[in-house]
């Protein structure tokens, strides 16, 4: 496979691309929802997530894909698994810095809680 140089001198293996087919699959695997926080998904906006980040050495293979919505796919990036979930669990304390946050939870517009530590794929599992 071909590699490709970073800017930080790593070098990658190409990512290969992921066919309709095995795409389709990817979304059944939890019947159409993102793995992590558990959005509806379809085709569009399905983005294939490797549960293994290729950046850190995870492989092209169906057991390494997620299916991920943007917003998680995004957040996740290259965290491992872990990683993310403790990213995810320190999320409702981050939230509230924002004066406008502070604001609607005092008037009771909005209601904040910790992540339970607990991702989409874990529950349904």
């Amino acid at each position: 496979m071909v590699e490709k140089t970073r800017k930080e001198g790593r070098r990658l293996k190409r990512r290969k691309s992921i066919s309709k087919a095995t795409r389709q699959k990817v979304l059944d695997k939890y019947g159409g929802h993102c793995a992590y926080c558990g959005k509806i998904l379809d085709l569009k906006t399905l983005r294939v997530d490797h549960l293994h980040p290729h950046y850190r050495g995870g492989e092209d293979s169906f057991d390494n894909y997620m299916p991920s919505c943007f917003q998680c796919n995004f957040y996740k990036s290259t965290f491992l698994l872990e990683e993310f979930r403790e990213e995810m669990s320190t999320l409702h304390e981050r939230i509230v810095k924002p004066f406008i946050v502070r604001l609607g939870l005092d008037y009771g517009i909005i209601k904040i809680e910790p992540f339970n530590g607990k991702f989409y794929f874990e529950e349904v599992e």
